[in-house]
């Protein structure tokens, strides 16, 4: 399967999502590579994010402790792993979810894989799925920095 894009981006994190987003808002066609079912990247799905949302819940315990010197005392408090681990991942899920909802309104075809340099030209992307899809561009991007090639007012 093969398919043409003015614009690819390697890498659905905050860098590449946002290049795919700033290109498409410009009347582009882009399409965007990840292994992940929605933009986000390590940020979102393993890093800060997560990490955040159990900083909350652990900020909550300390400032319920805390209050005893305002007068306000509460029991110890108990923890269920199971409900804290589903109450991150809601948050992970929302987040993710809405730049998959913002991907589409913008028109950026989205493939889930990993993607390769076949040429200078293309990438082949090993489907989460299976099998494989051939991406062709004009130009690319992958983490800070623009290839350039055919469309100079991409950059």
């Amino acid at each position: 399967m093969s398919d043409s894009y003015k614009l690819t981006v390697l890498g659905a994190g905050p860098g590449g999502y946002a290049a795919a987003f700033h290109a498409a808002d410009h009347g582009h066609d882009v399409t965007l590579i990840d292994l992940e079912a929605n933009p986000g990247g390590v940020c979102l799905y393993r890093g800060c994010i997560p990490s955040k949302a159990l900083l909350h819940t652990a900020k909550l315990i300390t400032d319920a402790r805390d209050s005893a010197a305002h007068g306000v005392t509460f029991d110890s408090p108990k923890i269920d792993l199971d409900k804290l681990r589903a109450f991150k991942s809601s948050v992970v899920t929302k987040l993710t979810g809405g730049l998959g909802t913002l991907s589409k309104q913008r028109k950026i075809k989205y493939v889930q894989g990993r993607g390769k340099f076949v040429s200078s030209n293309a990438i082949e992307v090993e489907l989460v799925m299976g099998g494989t899809e051939r991406v062709e561009f004009q130009k690319v991007h992958s983490g800070q920095r623009f290839a350039r090639r055919a469309d100079p007012e991409l950059s």
